[in-house]
């Protein structure tokens, strides 16, 4: 009934943040209480005698301290904090509105409203003021309601009244008791749904954030999350194209479903071998996967870890091929250019690489032996005082023209037993 969340640290959540949200209504309230106190002080001295002003005026006195105290409390973050303090806060305005319903019952043969018709009214409205003045803790506001219904029933009990008297009385007060109840329990239980959507929609969005982090770079999130066209523009980055040798051979071997699981095992590899080089992965292509060194996600790479990148992923196939027994061998091309990254369309977002640069990398794999890595000549210069080469070749690429090829000495860069693959 009172919809309390079980994990303690969202209630403590929400009190907080509805407490915080409604201290503007809270304090409206309490200055409303202080004006009509105030007006009915300029009025009292025109028709009460002076002993009737001075005790309304010290019943008044009282409330109104006990209302400026609530709004000097909702400046703090103790009132925030503290739910019970609520119990506090109305139990004093209480003792002050029973001082009033006092000072006020004595002037009844002024005021036409005896002690018991004062009663009613002054407790019906603190009633009704104390339900949307409790903030976000419903279990207080009942136990405070229900203390406050014992103690009127008592002043019925004692007072010399009929008893069709004492019922309608009570019926007439338990009416604004159910109403102040119901307020204050609908009021907790929207804003405790309210806070529950949110809160699912908090989680969804982080969800939705998580996924788009793990496609895109976080700049490259945060840009598309702000409207930007995501558009840069790299001078030099070391395109690397990995593809499996003899694919077609292996696809007519497995069934679609083992083909699958082997592409996945190879990528996984790969994607692993990317994380310890620092290489940014950009996607596959069928069975072959796109990385570059020095791009968007990997600024401060180069040729260097490109080259380092192959032989570890060259070297980690070598190992999954000889434990499943699979004739699986990749073989690797890179060159070194001029790029431009962006993102573009609006669905499935990923951040990709256009170019010739890329072109020629592509262009380069096809020259690579199984199990090897060849390079375009501006990646050789980038790399060339770290690592030995092979001599230059000359090669006609489709669409690129006559080009430099070198390729790496895998027994001394990549530290494999075998020795330059010719």
């Amino acid at each position: 009934m009172l919809g309390r969340f079980e994990d303690p640290d969202t209630e403590r959540t929400y009190v907080e943040g509805e407490r915080l949200a409604r201290i503007p209504g809270t304090r409206f309230l309490a200055g409303i209480g202080i004006v009509t106190l105030l007006s009915y002080i300029g009025f009292n001295p025109l028709h009460f005698p002076r002993e009737g002003v001075i005790a309304y005026n010290l019943a008044a006195g009282i409330f109104i301290a006990a209302l400026v105290g609530i709004i000097a409390l909702t400046f703090t973050r103790f009132y925030v904090e503290r739910g019970w303090v609520d119990m506090l806060i109305f139990t004093a305005l209480g003792v002050a509105m029973i001082m009033l319903i006092d000072a006020l019952g004595d002037q009844a043969a002024i005021t036409g409203i005896s002690r018991f018709g004062m009663a009613i009214i002054n407790l019906g409205i603190l009633m009704v003021f104390a339900s949307v003045g409790f903030v976000a803790t419903t279990r207080y506001y009942l136990a405070w309601a229900g203390v406050v219904l014992v103690i009127y029933l008592a002043f019925l009990v004692q007072a010399d009244r009929g008893i069709v008297n004492k019922v309608y009385t009570f019926t007439n007060f338990t009416t604004f008791f159910t109403f102040a109840t119901f307020v204050n329990w609908d009021i907790d239980r929207r804003a405790r749904k309210t806070f529950a959507a949110g809160q699912a929609l908090e989680l969804e969005r982080r969800k939705t954030e998580e996924l788009l982090f793990n496609v895109l770079p976080p700049e490259v999130a945060a840009r598309l999350r702000e409207g930007q066209a995501v558009a840069d523009s790299f001078s030099d980055v070391s395109v690397i194209f990995i593809d499996i040798v003899g694919f077609s051979k292996l696809a007519r071997r497995l069934s679609p479903g083992m083909l699958v699981k082997v592409l996945n095992e190879v990528f996984s590899i790969a994607d692993e071998c990317a994380d310890r080089t620092g290489v940014e992965k950009v996607k596959t292509i069928g069975d072959a996967y796109l990385a570059v060194s020095g791009g968007q996600a990997s600024g401060d790479r180069g040729a260097g870890e490109a080259i380092a990148f192959a032989c570890d992923i060259i070297r980690s196939i070598r190992v999954f091929a000889q434990e499943t027994d699979l004739d699986v061998q990749v073989r690797v091309g890179i060159h070194t250019g001029p790029v431009v990254g962006g993102v573009v369309g609006s669905r499935r977002y990923a951040y990709d690489y256009w170019g010739d640069t890329m072109n020629v990398a592509s262009r380069v794999e096809g020259i690579a032996q199984p199990g090897g890595i060849a390079v375009s000549e501006s990646t050789y210069l980038s790399a060339r005082t770290a690592m030995p080469f092979s001599g230059a070749e000359l090669h006609t690429l489709k669409g690129v023209g006559e080009v430099k090829i070198f390729r790496i000495d895998r027994a001394s860069v990549c530290g494999e037993d075998e020795g330059p693959i010719a």
